[in-house]
């Protein structure tokens, strides 16, 4: 039986390829698995129960950090993954590991969403053998980065219909956080300060969504808002903004808290196509275009303002929505989310063809 390497590099990765996993393992298959030390992966590995050897640690807001710490990175994984008889390898777009594996001479399957992110693509667009992607995404933006038409494959979906269309959520988490149900919640997701592709454009100083932090505010007592930073200086500088604000500290079910929310506001990222999926009202204020965005605003389910003043217009209007408005959104959201194909199977299906 093969055996395959799975390597994480972000918190996505660990619910992306969780089931794929489990289903690899139930048929027989070897998985190896390694990651890197990154507070929010590794607190999600723990909640989620999935293991995997830790090797290197994230290079932090600095392209030197960045640098350095995949170099290392690189050298860890050989020494490492030259154990094993690793028939391929799967990530979502780690650099460091197509590398390895590039060297090591083992067969790449590469999945993103993300083209925007073009330095890292760029750093494996040459080696991977296969490349996944949703179909939202046109190929031209791959073929411009270095990807050729044979290597491509797309899927019929959004990324997190891979766990979604199983979900169910723990009502637990509510309870937990010490929230009342019976009051309208809104969930708040920092951006990804330190990623290369927003380097310069934001800081943890002076998170992008602040300013709708405040507008939630002006709307009523009532409100629970609830912040999920992913930096401790995030935590700080919007803890400024009131202490009403519940922060959170630690990674939690966070797909159980968005799908008992009222609205969701974001900068991007997993968790706004997350929420929309879920049914949840969204707003996503990320500085540029996210294609994979798109199907959640046409059913606007999603919604990006390209101003503050057209974001705080949003958060008012749907904030002021009858209860009709949020079950329509529910019930779009499921009959969107049921028509996806699951990438799980596109990404097994691709893994037969190469071992």
């Amino acid at each position: 039986m093969p055996t395959i390497w799975v390597d994480f590099v972000a918190p996505k990765d660990v619910v992306f390829f969780k089931n794929m996993m489990e289903r690899l393992e139930n048929r027989g298959d070897t998985v190896i698995a390694t990651t890197r030390k990154f507070r929010e992966l590794n607190e999600l590995m723990r909640l989620n129960n999935v293991k995997a050897e830790i090797l290197g640690s994230y290079g932090g807001g600095t392209l030197k950090g960045k640098l350095v710490e995949g170099a290392k990175r690189i050298v860890k994984l050989a020494e490492y993954i030259s154990r094993f008889d690793i028939d391929v390898l799967v990530s979502y777009c780690s650099p460091e590991a197509a590398r390895v594996a590039f060297g090591l001479q083992i067969p790449i399957i590469n999945i993103y969403d993300a083209p925007h992110a073009v330095k890292q693509i760029l750093l494996i667009s040459q080696l991977v053998d296969v490349h996944l992607s949703p179909k939202c995404i046109p190929e031209e933006e791959w073929l411009k980065l270095g990807f050729k038409p044979e290597q491509l494959i797309f899927y019929d979906a959004i990324d997190p219909a891979a766990w979604l269309k199983n979900f169910s959520p723990n009502k637990m988490v509510i309870k937990n956080l010490g929230l009342n149900p019976d009051k309208k919640i809104v969930v708040v997701r920092a951006e990804e300060a330190f990623a290369s592709y927003l380097l310069g454009k934001t800081s943890d100083d002076n998170p992008l969504i602040a300013p709708l932090i405040k507008e939630v505010f002006k709307l009523g007592e009532g409100l629970q808002i609830i912040v999920l930073t992913r930096y401790g200086r995030q935590k700080s500088s919007l803890r400024k903004l009131s202490r009403k604000i519940i922060i959170i500290e630690h990674v939690i079910d966070t797909a159980s808290l968005i799908s008992n929310s009222t609205l969701f506001i974001g900068a991007g990222g997993t968790m706004s196509i997350e929420a929309a999926l879920l049914g949840i009202p969204t707003i996503s204020f990320f500085p540029g275009r996210l294609y994979y965005e798109d199907p959640l605003i046409k059913e606007k389910l999603l919604h990006h303002p390209k101003t503050v003043d057209e974001a705080k217009r949003l958060i008012k209007e749907i904030l002021n929505q009858p209860k009709e408005y949020f079950d329509k959104c529910k019930k779009k959201a499921r009959l969107l989310l049921d028509s996806m194909e699951n990438p799980t199977d596109r990404i097994i299906e691709t893994i037969d063809k190469i071992v």
